[in-house]
């Protein structure tokens, strides 16, 4: 199979990848130990909304001089603290129901 690109297909796609592994080497790099909201919301991949929501639930956070900073350490033991066995886990260690039959008796 031969794929024909045309020059801006071409250029985009370099620019592309360009990007792509600026990012990569950039959140590679990235080895602050506290990052502010929007950057604790990206490296945790969710909104910043839910960073607010996850403060408010107790998830540390450090105010200095007003600023709020949140550490990658200690929001990752918040986290690990709060997991639970998924669903499916919990079904497989439940014990199973009894069901019994009532027949009419006349």
């Amino acid at each position: 199979m031969q794929v024909t690109l045309d020059d801006k297909q071409k250029a985009e796609i370099k620019a592309l990848i360009f990007s792509t592994v600026k990012e990569g080497i950039q959140q590679a790099v990235n080895t602050r130990p506290y990052l502010n909201r929007k950057d604790i919301a990206k490296y945790l991949g969710v909104a910043e909304s839910t960073i607010t929501y996850w403060a408010s639930l107790g998830m540390p956070v450090a105010i200095i001089d007003g600023r709020k900073l949140y550490g990658k350490q200690s929001i990752t033991q918040w986290l690990k603290d709060h997991e639970m066995p998924s669903q499916k886990a919990q079904e497989q260690t439940k014990k199973p129901s009894t069901i019994g039959v009532v027949k009419d008796v006349q």
